[in-house]
């Protein structure tokens, strides 16, 4: 069995992130790679409902630490039920933003102890 290649861009907003995933996305693709193109938060049905908590409404509703769980539970079902399959199969898996942007958003800019931030990473990885 192939091990698929699991690849993310990260940047701000408005950075290019989406429009040079379509351009890697439409290249291997010419190449014979199978790509799944996915988004964080997000990428799944469990996922996407969780993506429309933090996105949607007041910016400042959720205290810190709250917003960094709930980006790490979306994450934690987009890994284990599109992510990590997709791998085994084979699949190369591009991924618009994933947990540099937590690191960066939830820890630099939300004082989000990153030692903390590590450590929620390593959890979320954890198979059920």
């Amino acid at each position: 069995m192939t091990t698929g290649i699991f690849i993310s861009l990260e940047g701000g907003e408005g950075a290019g992130k989406s429009t040079q995933l379509k351009l890697l996305e439409e290249s291997l693709t010419t190449h014979g790679i199978d790509i799944v193109r996915t988004r964080e938060p997000g990428g799944v049905p469990s996922a996407e409902t969780i993506r429309n908590l933090l996105v949607n409404g007041e910016t400042d509703k959720w205290r810190p630490l709250t917003e960094t769980l709930l980006h790490f539970a979306a994450r934690h079902e987009h890994i284990s039920r599109l992510i990590q399959p997709a791998l085994e199969k084979g699949q190369w898996v591009l991924c618009d933003r994933f947990a540099d942007s937590t690191t960066a958003y939830q820890g630099y800019a939300q004082n989000i102890d990153l030692r903390d931030n590590i450590n929620i990473v390593r959890f979320s990885r954890r198979q059920d």
